[in-house]
């Protein structure tokens, strides 16, 4: 049976990563916007649930930046 902290591969061409790990500028924008909004406790039930997909996403984003530039990121594993 899989389990929740089993890791996973999977390969993406490194000419779209710079697309993965980053939020589009609209979307960074949103999140932001959404951020002041829910500082001031104005955002309703539909937003919050946008702008913690838009946290989500931008994590992983920096997620996978980071790995990519770290050195163990980069090697080839066997097993």
């Amino acid at each position: 049976m899989i389990q929740a902290a089993d890791p996973i591969t999977f390969s993406v061409p490194r000419a779209v990563l710079s697309d993965i790990v980053q939020l589009s500028a609209d979307l960074n924008d949103r999140m932001h916007q959404l951020l002041e909004q829910n500082t001031d406790e104005k955002l309703g039930a539909t937003e919050k649930a946008e702008l913690e997909t838009l946290v989500r996403i931008a994590e992983f984003g920096q997620i996978v930046s980071m790995a990519l530039h770290s050195p163990q990121g980069c090697e080839a594993t066997s097993t």
